[in-house]
Parts: C-alpha cells; structure tokens; sequence
C-alpha cells in the first residue's frame, strides 16, 4: 500500500501550502518508481526523488540538522516551521562504509537555504553501481494533510520545488 499522505492532486481544502525546494538539479522521479521498496511502497513517508549527477546536495530550505547519517549517506533536517525531511543520496549505499561522504554539519547546526549539507562523489558511486538519484521524503507526514510532488520534469536546485506539502 502507498503512503496515504503521497498526493497525486492538490487537496481541495488546506490552510497552507508550503513549497520545498529541490536539493539538487535534475530529472523528477516519482517514489513509486523507485527499485527500494521501502521507498517505492512509502514506507519511509512520502516525498519525491530527483535523478542527478550533482555532487553538492544543498538545503532545502532554511533549519537545522537534527541527523547525520554517513553510511546512509544522508541528512535529517528540521525547517523553522518544524518539517522534517530526510535528503538521502544514492540507493543502497550502506556496504560503502560512508566513502566519498563529506559534510561538515554536525547534529544542532544551523544552515540557511542553498547552503550544502553534505557532498558525494557521483563518479565513484557509479563505478559502485550505485544510482545517482536524490531522494528527499517527509519524517513527520503525519501532522500533514498530504505532500504532493511537483510535475516538472526536470527541476533545478534552490529555485523550483520538488514537492509541496499541505496544512
């Protein structure tokens, strides 16, 4: 069963609408479509993925860091408004040992949109046959009317959202 919080149409009543921007620039790609079924299934909550071969993965927005995971190769950041998102970078990156994981933000670091939380090197991933693709998903959905992902097809970094999420 897909997450019931991954909309497919704007909610006909909301209070708010939020948009939160992509982290890096590429190609959208839907969560359903994703190989991870603990992705594909939203089990791990809703969001969007972008496929890319950025290898700077900026903040979304404005916040702080509540996780770094240098094995998961990703992030759990927490915006001033209080969503949680996990930004991610790579499909099964675990057996790497967090090689060619670089940040410098700790747990509690303050960071402003567009700033960089974290770097990988995309080249080595894929000579790791690792896929190249961002995934960004909502931790605490639960507090949302829904989250809907943004039907561009190729988005850029900082400047169009990849998703936006509902109050």
């Amino acid at each position: 069963m897909f997450n019931e919080k991954q909309l497919t149409r704007e909610p006909e009543i909301f209070k708010k609408s939020i948009a939160v921007y992509a982290p890096v620039s590429g190609l959208c790609t839907s969560l359903h479509a994703l190989s991870s079924s603990l992705y594909s299934s939203g089990l791990l909550g809703p969001g969007a993925a972008i496929t890319s071969s950025s290898n700077r993965i900026t903040a979304p927005f404005e916040g702080k860091v509540i996780s770094v995971s240098a094995l998961n190769y990703s992030v759990d950041i927490q915006s001033t408004y209080g969503l949680k998102c996990r930004v991610k970078f790579g499909s099964d990156t675990t057996a790497l040992c967090a090689e060619q994981f670089i940040s410098s933000l700790d747990v509690g670091s303050v960071f402003k949109k567009n700033d960089v939380l974290f770097s990988v090197n995309t080249a080595w991933l894929k000579q790791q046959n690792v896929e190249n693709i961002c995934i960004m998903t909502v931790l605490n959905a639960q507090r949302l009317l829904g989250v809907l992902p943004s039907n561009k097809k190729y988005i850029d970094a900082g400047s169009d959202a990849l998703f936006s999420v509902f109050i």
